[in-house]
């Protein structure tokens, strides 16, 4: 069998053993651009996380305070500005501002909790607000009236006995713990 030389083969049936360079670059250029496309697509999925935390732990402590507010462990009266939330949160410094106004129904206020981190306490930024109507604690409404010095062995029209009212447990002087828990 006689062997060809290569330089007597046409270069058309030349089978190809390697890329060009312009397929080495080409190839390079669009793995490079999906890097960048996947970097900033990363970089924006942190981030929105990291704002979803931001909000959730925000939407959280305004939940806590306003709880607060609605059992009168925090006064209505008298807080004015940013002041600390001296719970324990998670990462960073948070404050929290009440605003009071009064409504179109009469005995009746509105509350408007905000919360900020410190970025936005420097700036006087809210992260979150959460806002809640209720009857005005001015009015005395949620405490129990005076017991009685009565006996307390009288009969209602539906033939129970006793002094009636309010149930819970009561101290021992027999008086009714205040509602809410708060005394």
């Amino acid at each position: 069998m006689p062997k060809h030389d290569r330089s007597s083969i046409p270069s058309r049936t030349l089978s190809r053993f390697g890329m060009s360079l312009l397929e080495v670059v080409l190839a390079l250029a669009i793995l490079a651009m999906s890097a960048a496309i996947l970097a900033q697509i990363t970089r924006t999925a942190t981030d929105n996380g990291l704002i979803a935390h931001r909000l959730a732990t925000a939407q959280i402590l305004a939940e806590s305070k306003m709880a607060e507010v609605v059992t009168g462990a925090i006064p209505l009266q008298g807080a004015v500005g940013w002041m600390p939330i001296t719970d324990t949160v998670p990462r960073g410094t948070w404050y929290f501002q009440l605003q009071t106004e009064s409504a179109a129904r009469k005995d009746m206020v509105g509350i408007r909790l905000s919360v900020t981190d410190q970025a936005g306490a420097d700036e006087n930024k809210e992260v979150f607000y959460i806002v809640r109507w209720m009857i005005d604690p001015a009015l005395g409404l949620d405490t129990l009236p005076a017991a009685s010095t009565g006996t307390g062995s009288s009969t209602g029209a539906g033939g129970a006995s006793g002094a009636g009212g309010a149930s819970g447990a009561g101290g021992p002087s027999g008086a009714a713990a205040p509602a809410g828990g708060v005394q």
